[in-house]
């Protein structure tokens, strides 16, 4: 790395990186220059002009813009001459010249740079006499964001947003002169995942928020520093209350995360915190209905339904289902009231036991991140494998497409859709879900033929590799996987050459029976090729990798440890000061199927999922359900008990990248009963004779840094506002090369497609679809397919139709699009009245017909 250059800004003496600017260089000194178009996160562009300075030349000073200016060694810069101070009031009175005075009713007043450099910098008055210009107001972009073009400056900043780092051209400069506008293009609205960052960074009220517009004045709100509970990138945020109410969400940067960004999910769906029907009060089946009643006698019922079932059908016939939307602590707390107190392991959540994930996470998010003035990402190569990164992981993909555009990263797409991130001509792997493992197999085939780049300790076992992937030939890949067999070598080639590929898999690539095996796949692939330390499996949700942290598994202890590690046993007997019990208990799927009695769900809605479990759950002897609404389970249950949401309580939540962050108490509901989770579960465990004493979930954190040694040392206060990470070492174990197989599904003449399913971000669930607002954007209940298959059955965009498998069937809307491949039909998960699970009954594979409906 060069050195350091030195040169002087206003008398001082400053040090800066090659290469950075002088406005960033003033910052280094606490010199302000007033921006405008500047934006740190952003490309220099120089328009505004507000930035003018004076830098000594040989031939005299001259005015030139530091936004755009790199530093050089021993330049003299000047921000206060009469001569900058003569633009810089001459720059704002022409802004103002035609800026609605409207200060009072904008969104923007009281952070508004505008106001601040008009006080600071600007003509102490006005000198307009004419009617100043009249343009579009209240202009909806999209159903989330607002334009008054009359507040625009056109510092261009959300037009080089969208085309930076979402890399979609979405708003531009229409006129000329005087009439020159920011629109949307050829009238198509806004619609990036993550649009509404560009409210954050306009410096005028020009763009606001739809959902919080006129909800707040920012010198009134309470602010709290938090994450988002979306996703399972964990993006830091800023949540803003008022008079017990959520009014806004705002991206916080954190370098390590989600640098400053977040999602539209994120900003704009947070209606469900103060939502009309959140749940209350305990709710007690009486007569076949639900009533009100207190905390005591809904609590009394549970114990003593509890200890009866046990009674008479033993332990194992009682079951938890905890949830990965909910924090750590309460997740530690119901997996330790069930196995310390009713003595089973029969303990899971959704995408737990029944997907095969890895352990450890992503080992960076800042691995795949390309700072605007920083390092290069520390990975050359992503291989995406059965991840939609754009629709479940939209700041991941924002960092995706920023590694690719500006860091020279390649990706590599398996995935069954053509989804989004193929556009950057990386191979992509097309596949038919019940094909992984031979694909896997295809690729480590392929790979094995490499004749550089391959792990030398795995070259020795190359003859059992190609004994193993023999019949991975290019026919079963073309046949068997509708994959391009040329697009396969090309990948494994790529990822041998590669010296530091990042391989991410997800939940629907490893789901149900065949997931060890597709698991195993991908760590042979990444044995071979030199890349075992890069193997990630991600999870969606907010908290999904801290559930399985605690230990919200059937086999898996806090802390990852196995149910027979005598170490972990004996540690969490002492402390729990109770005998543990030795069997692996049953899977979320094993429960719901009706393996239990008595089931004890928080935070989770089976009932939605599929009809059997809807079914199932009705015939239970007793089914308790924590919840923030009555969900169709909570409808189901003899006992609803109300909960605390993520901005009521504090909790922790641990991100992909095994990042333990704060998401304290940011808002209280003073009209409500409810609890939070840990705390119901804490009184719940005294009704059953045990002694808990836990005062706030600080506690229970400090007892999981003893029952999770990974976790030693991450209190409340030492994660501060940016979390930290639990070294990921101790889980690591030694990487084998293993024999893959995988049961085919066979083909149907009857039902010709094969269902592809998988998660959207606007997918109009319990939570995104409190916020009335979003319904423009809410994905419906449809069928997609690809054009060629809709030609074949006749169908055309949004007509109805039945979709049916040998399970169950669906009435849908048909939408056509080049996502799909031939063949297969999408139906995405969490759709409204369209629970996919009705055609898969259980299977992760299925063959549907999609027909005209009667």
């Amino acid at each position: 790395m060069a050195d350091n250059v030195t040169l002087t800004i206003d008398g001082k003496q400053v040090s800066a990186a090659p290469g950075m600017l002088l406005v960033d260089a003033a910052e280094i000194a606490n010199i302000e220059i007033p921006v405008f178009c500047s934006h740190p996160k952003l490309d220099p562009v120089g328009c505004c002009r507000m930035c003018m300075v004076e830098i000594e030349g040989p031939r005299g000073s001259r005015l030139m813009t530091a936004c755009t200016t790199p530093v050089a060694e021993g330049m003299v810069v000047h921000t206060n001459t009469p001569q900058v101070a003569e633009v810089q009031e001459a720059n704002l009175g022409f802004i103002l010249l035609n800026h609605p005075l409207d200060c009072p009713i904008c969104d923007k007043g009281g952070e508004c740079p505008l106001q601040d450099q008009t006080m600071r910098f600007g003509p102490g008055i006005s000198q307009l006499v004419e009617p100043k210009r009249l343009k579009q107001k209240n202009y909806d972009i999209s159903d989330m964001i607002v334009l008054d073009q009359e507040r625009c400056v056109l510092c261009w900043r959300c037009i080089r947003y969208l085309e930076e780092w979402e890399d979609k051209p979405q708003l531009g400069l229409h006129n000329r002169g005087n009439e020159t506008v920011i629109d949307i293009q050829d009238g198509q609205p806004v619609d990036a995942k993550t649009s509404g960052n560009i409210i954050d960074i306009c410096p005028v009220g020009a763009l606001t928020n739809q959902i919080s517009r006129f909800a707040y004045r920012p010198w009134e709100v309470e602010r709290t520093a938090s994450v988002c509970n979306h996703c399972s990138v964990g993006c830091n945020i800023r949540v803003d209350t008022r008079t017990h109410t959520v009014r806004r969400i705002i991206g916080r940067e954190n370098m390590q995360v989600n640098d400053q960004w977040i999602c539209d999910k994120g900003r704009f769906a947070h209606a469900w915190v103060n939502g009309e029907n959140r749940l209350e009060t305990p709710l007690l089946r009486k007569n076949g209905e639900l009533v009100p009643v207190q905390w005591s006698e809904a609590l009394d019922f549970i114990a003593e339904k509890l200890q009866a079932v046990k009674q008479q059908h033993g332990a194992s016939a009682i079951g938890a289902i905890g949830s990965a939307k909910i924090g750590n602590e309460s997740n530690y707390a119901l997996q330790r009231l069930f196995r310390s107190v009713i003595g089973t392991n029969n303990i899971d959540h959704r995408d737990g036991a029944d997907v095969a994930g890895l352990a450890t996470g992503l080992p960076s998010l800042a691995g795949v991140m390309k700072p605007q003035y920083g390092p290069n990402p520390q990975v050359d190569t992503i291989f995406l494998f059965g991840i939609d990164p754009s629709e479940e992981l939209p700041i991941l993909d924002l960092h995706l497409k920023r590694a690719v555009k500006k860091g020279g990263a390649k990706l590599i797409i398996a995935h069954p859709r053509k989804i989004e991130l193929t556009r950057y001509n990386g191979p992509y792997l097309a596949y038919e879900p019940g094909t992984e493992a031979t694909l896997l197999n295809g690729l480590l085939r392929a790979a094995a033929g490499q004749k550089e780049g391959l792990n030398s300790t795995a070259v020795s076992h190359l003859a059992d590799v190609k004994k193993w992937t023999e019949e991975a030939d290019d026919r079963a890949l073309a046949d068997l996987c509708r994959t391009d067999p040329a697009a396969v070598k090309a990948a494994a080639a790529m990822l041998a050459k590669s010296e530091k590929a990042l391989i991410i898999y997800g939940p629907q690539a490893a789901r149900g029976s065949d997931g060890p095996a597709i698991r195993d796949g991908l760590a042979n692939l990444a044995f071979l090729t030199g890349h075992q330390d890069r193997l990630a499996f991600v999870g969606l949700e907010a908290n999904s990798q801290g559930a399985r942290d605690m230990g919200v598994l059937p086999d898996r202890l806090p802390g990852h440890a196995s149910i027979g590690s005598s170490d972990a046993v004996k540690r969490l007997e002492h402390l729990w000061e109770c005998k543990l019990p030795t069997a692996a208990g049953q899977s979320y799927k094993q429960m719901l199927d009706g393996g239990v009695k008595a089931l004890y769900v928080m935070g989770a809605d089976p009932a939605s999922e599929r009809p059997e479990w809807a079914e199932k759950l009705d015939g239970l002897d007793l089914l308790v359900v924590q919840e923030l609404y009555l969900t169709e389970t909570a409808k189901r249950a003899d006992v609803v008990l109300p909960a605390l949401g993520w901005s009521e309580t504090d909790a922790t939540f641990t991100n992909l990248e095994r990042r333990v962050q704060r998401a304290p108490k940011a808002v209280a509901l003073p009209q409500s009963r409810a609890a939070a989770d840990w705390a119901i579960l804490s009184h719940l465990a005294q009704k059953l004779g045990a002694k808990w004493h836990f005062a706030d979930a600080k506690a229970l954190e400090a007892e999981i840094g003893k029952a999770a040694p990974i976790y030693r040392g991450l209190t409340w206060e030492a994660l501060g506002d940016q979390g930290l990470q639990w070294d990921a070492s101790a889980l690591k174990s030694k990487p084998e090369l293993k024999e893959v197989r995988q049961k085919m599904a066979k083909g149907s003449k009857e039902y010709p497609l094969t269902l592809v399913t998988g998660t959207v971000l606007f997918d109009g669930g319990t939570l995104f679809g409190a916020t009335e607002k979003l319904d423009g954007v809410t994905v419906g209940p449809v069928v997609g397919l690809s054009p060629a298959d809709a030609t074949k059955l006749g169908l055309t965009e949004g007509a109805a139709v039945a979709v049916s498998s040998p399970e169950g069937s669906l009435s849908l809307t048909v939408h056509i699009s080049e996502q799909v491949q031939p063949g297969s039909a999408w139906i995405p998960e969490s759709l409204p009245g369209a629970p996919v699970g009705a055609l898969l009954n259980g299977s992760v594979v299925q063959r549907v017909k999609v027909e005209k409906a009667a």
